[in-house]
Formats: C-alpha cells, structure tokens, sequence
C-alpha cells in the first residue's frame, strides 16, 4: 500500500492530538487551532511548513532534473472571503524572488487560495515570519507579522492544479497530450523552454508578453507538466488552449469579416526588394481575399487555361485554403496576435483545374511544366517554391515513377540550360474506413501508397502528422481524436509497400489535422482539430478549417520560402537538405519504434520520413548545435576510349579535432549529415523499373571509420562505389547510425544521425561524396555529353552536444577554412 505521506495526491497534517487528511490537489482545508491562541497557531502552521517541505523532499529522483528541486510552490488558504491586494503584498518578497503566482477562490470553501512560489535560496522566510509573530512584539504590543500570519488558514505543498485556471473537471487524462498555454515569470521563458526539452514538451516559437508574464504555447501532457512544476519555479498559470478555429468557424460571415479586416490592417505590404515567392498550382486564388490580397499581384494571378479564368471556383475553394496558409501559417495565430507581420515571401499562383470536370490525366505532367514555365516569364528574377497539393492515385505501382512524376523531376533537375527548380508536393490523402479509425488506422495508413506525383525523386514530399488533440466542443462529449498527439494525422499515406529502390516517401511531416470518432461514428473535418485558414466565397464566409496532406504541403512550402528568403545564396538542393536536416521524429513517432530491427526502423522512415522540420534549427547554429554548409559540384562520370567509369570523389575535412575534448568527456556527441542532389529521370519503361536507369546519377556519403587511415578509407569507397545495381555497400566504419547505408540511400537525399563520444568523433571528420551508377554513365550522347555532365550537390553536417551547455560553436567557428580534396 502506498504510503499517504509520500503521495503527493494526499498529505497528512498532524496536529496535537489528531490528525486531519489534507487533498493537496482537492479542496478540504486543513484543521486549524483557533486564531486566539497565538502559539498553537504559529506551530500548526510551522507544522504545514514543514510537511510541505517534507513532501517535496520525499519525491522520486527524476532523472531529467539531476539537480533536484529549484524551489517550491506553496498554496496559503487566506481568511476571509476577499484577500485584498495588501494582504497578498505581505505575503510575497520581491527581493527574495518570493511571488504570488495566482489567486483563486476553493468553490469547496468559498475561501481565497493564493499560490506562491518560493525560491530554494527563500525556503525559510516563512518559518522566520511564523516564528515572529510568536515571539516579538511591535512596540504597540501587538504580535509582530499579526496582519499577515492571522489572516493565514492554512499552508499546503501545491500542485499543479493549484495554478490551473479554469474547470478542474475540464482537465485532460494525466498522459493526454494537448495544447496549453503556460503562463511564466517575465525573464524565464527561455528558461523554460530549456526544461520543456528535457521532458518532452513541444513549445511553439510564437509567445505573448505582458509586463508581468509571457505566454507560451505548450504541446504535451499534463505529467510532463507536472514534473517541470515539481523541479522548477518558472510557471505562473496553466490553462488549457481554447483558442481552436471551431470559435471562428462558427462566426457568421460579419464577424469573420471584422476580424479579417482587423488583422489585414497589420498585414504589412511587401518591399519592393522582397523576390522570394510560392507558386501554387491549384483550382486559383480569391485574390481579393483581404489576407492574400496585398501579397498577390493581379500580374501574379494567372490561369493555365485562358477561359478558366484565375479566380478559385469549382474544388470547395482548395486554392484559397491553401494560400492562406503558404502565407501566414495557421491564421488562428495571426488573429490572436496583436502585432504587425510582414512577409518574406510573396505568392503567385497558376489555376491548373478547370472550373468544371477534370483535365484529362495524361496532360497532368505536361500542364504542370507549362505553368511553372509560365510564371517564370512573367517574374524571371524570382526564387520560387513551386507549391503542388493536387495528386492522383491512378498509376500508383509501389513507388514506380509514372509520366507526371517524371515530369516532376525533369522539370526540378535542371536539365539543359534550365535551372534547377524547388517543388513542394503533398503525400495524398488516405481515406481509412471506420473500423480502422477505432483499431489500427496506421495500419490503414501504411497500405495507403502516396499519390502520384509525389514519388518524383527530386521534390519534397510532404505527409501530415498532428498535433491536434484539443476537443473543446461541448457538442461532442464522449467523442475523442484518432491519432495521439505527434503522431500521424488519419488521413495520411505512406510508402511502406513501396520496394527499397525507390525513395522514402514523404521525407517530413508537418501538421495536417485530426479525425475524431465516437463508437462507429467519426468526422474528418471538426474545426477543433483542423487548421484555420482563408475562405473562398466572400459573400459567404472569410474563413474555414482546412487539413490533411493539403495543409501540410502549403506549410512545408511556406517553411522552405522563409529558408530561401533568408539564405539567397542557398541552392534549391540546399533548402530541401535545411528542411530534412532540421527534421525530427517526436516522442510519439519515437514510441512506435517496435525494436532495433532494421524492418521497424525501415517501416518508420517510410510512415514518418525523417519527422518534423524545426524553423529555427534549419536557421542557425545555436550555441551547442553546430551547423556546416557546402555547395559543391562534382564530375560523376568520365570516359577513358569506348569504356566508362567513376570519376571524382570528394573529401570534405571537418575540424571536430578544435572541441576541448575535457569539457566533453563522458558526454553523448550527435553528428547528422544529410546530401541532396537532384537527378535527370529516364522516361523509359526499363528506366522505370529500375532505379541506376531512372536516375542520371546517384551520390552518397561516407564518414571515415574511427579506426581506418584516411588512404583505407578512400580504398574501401571506390571498392565499395560498384557500377551494378545489386551491389551491396557496408557500414561506412562504424556501428554508430541510427539508419546505416542499407535504410539512408533510397531516392536522391540521404540522411542519417551517428552517436558516440568525443573520442571516436574526432578520429571520425573526414566525409567523402562519391558517386554511384546511373544512365548518364551508360548512355552515350546528349549536349553536353551525359557523361561529361557536373552533379551539384548540397551537404549539411551538424554537430550537437546532448544535454549539455557546452560551447563547441567558438573552436570550430575559428577553423572554418575547411578543406575540400578532389580525388580521381
């Protein structure tokens, strides 16, 4: 049987000659000896003390918290049924960093419970003003500390529910994961997301600040919650997030004009020298839409088809939903905010669907490469992300590239003399029925192959996964979500049927909404787990929900605009290898990993590809996450008489041999490496089945093993680099992968993560890009020559210490001139 006094549900104050049950997360107060015998209340109430510490001290190490508590947070049942702001002055410290952190009334009681947190360096102040007021006087004869301690019922260990605001009934399971908002301390929102790391939590970059707190927007469960409670004293407030798009959805068409209209005022006109922009290929755009209209050019505004017209009508309006998001994200953000925002990227968008019917499928591909082509003349000097969500299922063979797909490629390879073009394309929806919704709906999902054209090699394919979990309609109790909290949103593909030659399909994930369900019941599309975005049709309504791989696609190609805005220089090989690089699996996703097996890692990779892109990774090296960036060509493939065969490998050198090896020592050390080149496809048949002759060429990367010379390590590379296709190619030195050779090098962008220590790392920094077949190297012909053609190529290192606040930025920062070696 537990022991109540190490429960931190229930505690047991103990007072002479009884003992009274004391709910620290309920609403019974504790006994208390009358306020007229001075002495027995200053010891009642140093008893509570002391129990509360006791309680805190009695808790579990957590190891996420090595260093133990920071502090505490107490709850002070107050007298009275108002406690007035001097009152709750008395009871704080500022000097000492003791503050009430939120006031509410106990509905058991009808008194005032004030929690207050107080710092570890302050955890005897109240033991010294309870021991004032029993023994000193004022000079007027009055117990000292009177107008406080009198005034105090009862001191109790808080715990998380003592700051939640709102409903406790409303609260989720412990282990739910949802949505919150926590309000922290001015100064400590850093703080916090610090910790928020170590126990999982997903915090959004976005937050409010007030002069005495900032708002954080929190993803993760209640537990979580509690144990950052328990360990620091960073938090204020916790409220559930009840800002979801059901509240606008529901709005009649006025009120959802006036808040538009509010927020397009804040929407600030592009600068002339803003020459980023996403090209939607869509049903077309309501251009007057007062959230696009500033960021899309009636010259922007165009249609494949001269007698469609460019304006969105006949698909539900998909182009509009799906442009509000390419330019502000989820606009449920901007409408809650109160700032101006001003775009990095502009939009433009080509109406590929006809108002009425359906283009005939064999046209798809080459409608595509027009309209692209099309914008292009209009806006030459632009650096665009092409933006496609229409896809088909017709075709689709188990990865095998079909004619739009190839299309696809051609069109982004840069054969010829065209450059080489960034294309976003959504995975495809998966429609599970309803007994898989309530049993296993990724089984649905891993049996619903992605659409065509999204297997194309050199675009960013996009799934959906989601966060949406947040159920606030009261309309439908006993109703839940589908999918778990950052895990798989229900209506997503996959390409786990697809055989290992083809690529890993789709390579990240980003939010596409949930499916709730009751008994055999469900809705796909409840505002309260979808995305909130632009509508079409204005006489009718200025906003709607939106979800699915759709949504996903236009954030994955607002992201990837934000990337090209701030890096020109960048490469469109460059941006995708940024995004795939900055991707991480959450703990759900992480949680479905079976085993070690390479099937279970395989079966993962090809459900969630390498997970959710992080903005703010893929823009900087923070101080212990260290990112390295090369832009390079190489000449895959040479001729030497009739014959041919591999020509240049090249060796990039990394100085991890700068890092102070001491202040590593004992540490985990992650090196990611990720390659992204782009392929020319082959439009045979024979091309299609096998992958040497649909692809002009393949890359792949090789980190030296901890243990070879780097003239071994060369050697074993050109052994290793053979020109057949069933050619199996070992663990590049090491056993330190999360994926290996085997599982990383499917498609044309490889990625992959080692673990080790500092030791085995710095006998590890040489990479090696070297090329694998391909029919350039077996087809004769083309100008240039195919075999005298360059291969550019994007490669990211980074390196991150684990945990740990070390700097290994400044060492490495000053050995920047990094050596890059040519070998034939």
């Amino acid at each position: 049987m537990t022991d109540p006094r190490r429960d931190l549900n229930h505690l047991y104050l103990e007072s002479p000659g009884q003992a009274t049950r004391y709910e620290v997360q309920g609403n019974v107060r504790a006994h208390i000896t009358p306020r007229d015998d001075r002495a027995a209340h200053a010891a009642a109430l140093a008893g509570q003390l002391a129990l509360a510490r006791q309680a805190l001290s009695g808790l579990p190490r957590d190891p996420a918290f090595p260093e133990g508590p920071q502090g505490q947070y107490l709850d002070f049942e107050l007298t009275g049924r108002d406690a007035d702001k001097a009152l709750l002055q008395r009871l704080e410290g500022r000097r000492q960093g003791i503050e009430v952190a939120s006031v509410r009334r106990d509905p058991a009681t009808n008194r005032v419970i004030a929690t207050v947190v107080v710092p570890e360096t302050a955890a005897e102040a109240y033991d010294r003003r309870i021991h004032e007021y029993a023994s000193v006087d004022t000079p007027g004869g009055k117990p000292k500390r009177a107008s406080l301690v009198t005034n105090i019922e009862g001191i109790r260990h808080a715990a998380l529910r003592s700051i939640f605001v709102g409903d406790a009934a409303s609260l989720p399971g412990p282990g739910a994961a949802v949505w919150w908002e926590v309000w922290v301390r001015q100064g400590a929102a850093e703080e916090f997301r610090q910790v928020a790391r170590r126990v999982e939590l997903t915090v959004a970059e976005e937050s409010l600040s007030f002069p005495d707190r900032e708002v954080l927007l929190v993803h993760g469960s209640f537990d979580a919650l509690s144990r950052i409670f328990l360990h620091t004293v960073v938090m204020a407030e916790l409220r559930l997030s009840r800002d979801t798009p059901d509240v606008f959805v529901r709005m009649n068409n006025a009120e959802q004009a006036e808040w538009v209209d509010e927020a397009a005022t804040r929407l600030l006109p592009p600068d002339a020298s803003v020459q980023t922009s996403v090209l939607l290929l869509d049903s077309g755009v309501t251009q007057p839409h007062p959230l696009i209209a500033t960021h899309l050019h009636p010259n922007d505004w165009q249609t494949w088809h001269p007698h469609w017209g460019p304006d969105d009508s006949g698909w539900d309006g998909h182009g509009t939903a799906m442009s509000g998001l390419i330019l502000h994200g989820d606009v449920l953000g901007f409408l809650l905010s109160s700032a101006a925002a001003r775009l990095s990227h502009r939009l433009e968008s080509v109406k590929i669907l006809p108002p009425i019917g359906h283009n005939p499928h064999h046209l798809y591909g080459r409608i595509t490469q027009d309209a692209v082509r099309q914008m292009e003349g209009t806006n030459p000097q632009r650096q665009r992300v092409i933006c496609l969500a229409v896809t088909a299922t017709l075709d689709v063979n188990r990865g095998r590239p079909t004619a739009w797909s190839a299309a696809l490629d051609q069109l982004t390879s840069g054969g010829g003399d065209e450059p080489q073009r960034l294309a976003v394309v959504a995975a495809g929806n998966n429609t599970p029925a309803v007994p898989d919704l309530l049993s296993d709906y990724l089984g649905s999902a891993d049996t619903a192959q992605v659409h065509s054209p999204a297997q194309a090699w050199n675009v960013l394919t996009l799934g959906a996964y989601t966060d949406k979990t947040n159920l606030l309609d009261p309309r439908y109790t006993g109703w839940w979500p589908v999918a778990p909290g950052g895990d798989l949103s229900p209506t997503s593909s996959t390409s786990v049927l697809w055989q290992e030659q083809w690529p890993i399909k789709p390579e990240i994930v980003m939010e596409g909404g949930n499916v709730i369900v009751n008994g055999g019941t469900f809705d796909a599309k409840h505002p309260d787990v979808r995305l909130l975005t632009a509508d079409f049709d204005l006489t009718t309504g200025h906003l709607r929900d939106f979800g699915d791989t759709s949504a996903a696609a236009a954030l994955g190609a607002r992201m990837a605009a934000q990337l090209a805005a701030e890096f020109p220089h960048y490469w469109p090989e460059t941006i995708r290898a940024l995004m795939v690089h900055s991707a991480e699996w959450t703990p759900a996703m992480q949680a479905r990993l079976a085993g070690p097996r390479r099937l279970d890692v395989r079966n993962l990779l090809r459900r969630y590809g390498y997970g959710v892109p992080q903005l703010e990774r893929a823009r900087r090296s923070a101080r212990n996450d260290l990112t390295l960036v090369v832009q390079d060509a190489l000449r895959p493939f040479e001729a030497v008489g009739s014959r041919t065969r591999m020509n240049e490998m090249h060796l990039h050198r990394f100085p991890w041999s700068a890092i102070d090896t001491a202040a590593l020592e004992g540490l985990d050390l992650e090196m990611r490496v990720t390659l992204s080149y782009f392929v020319e496809p082959n439009p045979s048949e024979r091309g299609y089945a096998q992958r040497f002759r649909y692809a002009s060429h393949g890359l792949r990367f090789a980190v030296k093993g901890p243990l070879e010379t780097e003239a071994d390590f060369k050697a074993r590379i050109q052994r290793e680099s053979l020109p057949n296709e069933g050619s199996s190619i070992r663990d590049a030195g090491n056993d330190h992968w999360a994926f290996g050779p085997k599982l990383r090098t499917s498609g044309s962008i490889h990625s992959d993560r080692w673990r080790g220590d500092i030791a085995t790392l710095q006998a590890c920094e040489a990479v090696l890009v070297y090329p694998v077949s391909g029919w350039w190297r077996e087809k004769r012909g083309g100008t240039p020559p195919y075999v005298d053609r360059d291969a550019r190529y994007a490669l990211i290192v980074s390196l991150r210490a684990l945990e740990a606040d070390v700097d290994i930025y400044t060492p490495i920062a000053t050995a920047l001139s990094i050596p890059v070696e040519t070998t034939v």
